[in-house]
């Protein structure tokens, strides 16, 4: 495919990076025109600005853009993009679509990654304790891959069950990570960073020279990808604005919401010529 031979390989997580629920995108009143590029269940779900739109469709014609997300499969495929990427990465980097079709060695190279921490049923159970609570709408288990909680409210989630749980899933070689209203608990092995450099040594020797990786996310399972990158941009909004992470050679939007993912296109094409 011709895609590959862009020097640019432009990493961006979806969720409160790229595309924005209602909630997260901003207050209304105050918002350009939204695009819906997510429906679930038939009512819409994920926006991106009409700025941003045309930018990301620039950018997919400049550079090869690279999806990153914690989402399965099934969830990333709800999203409308301008066109089918020539690669994303969903479930934390553990599943590879090469345009559009899933990579079945992928899904080997992944197991044997997720394979080195504990098993998932003994994180899953972790998670299944609280099941029960009024705070907890559901616990699930995502591509036998990884576990993770949806919450109520983000403000529901108890600050010391947390503590405790990121505990005891570091004991357990788990990432534990909070986003929006879900808790994410993920092999420790298998991470956004570790699958896009695999990615970009694909790329690279396909395309015959050296590939930059320009990232962007908003939460603490980018944050290895974002170090890893050539160049990268974070949102003025997320967990790891919310924890004052920084990094060398990591900017970050002026924006936050909605704004912020226009913001990023913009940054990303002022980097790939």
């Amino acid at each position: 495919m011709t895609a590959v031979l862009t020097p640019a390989l432009a990493a961006v997580d979806l969720d409160r990076t790229l595309i924005y629920s209602a909630a997260a995108a901003g207050d209304p009143v105050a918002l350009p025109p939204l695009r819906v590029v997510e429906h679930y269940e038939g009512a819409p779900l994920s926006r991106v600005t009409e700025r941003a739109w045309a930018l990301l469709a620039d950018l997919m014609d400049r550079a090869l853009l690279v999806p990153v997300t914690t989402r399965t499969e099934a969830q990333y495929r709800r999203v409308r993009l301008p066109r089918v990427p020539a690669f994303a990465l969903c479930a934390n980097g553990g599943a590879l679509l090469a345009d559009g079709v899933r990579d079945p060695a992928w899904d080997a190279w992944a197991r044997e990654v997720a394979g080195r921490a504990a098993p998932l049923p003994e994180v899953l159970r972790l998670l299944e304790a609280v099941a029960g609570q009024p705070w907890v709408r559901s616990v699930r288990a995502a591509e036998d891959l990884f576990v993770y909680l949806v919450a109520q409210r983000r403000a529901d989630v108890p600050a010391s069950w947390l503590a405790d749980l990121t505990a005891a899933t570091a004991a357990a070689g788990w990432t534990l990570s909070l986003q929006g209203r879900k808790v994410y608990a993920v092999p420790a092995g298998l991470t956004k960073a570790g699958a896009l450099l695999r990615l970009r040594d694909r790329v690279a020797e396909r395309a015959g020279r050296p590939v930059r990786l320009l990232c962007a996310g908003d939460s603490l399972l980018d944050a290895p990808m974002l170090v890893a990158a050539d160049a990268a941009v974070r949102p003025a909004h997320g967990e790891l604005h919310e924890q004052g992470w920084t990094a060398d050679g990591v900017a970050v939007s002026g924006a936050s919401g909605v704004l912020a993912g226009e913001e990023i296109l913009g940054w990303f094409l002022d980097r790939v010529g």
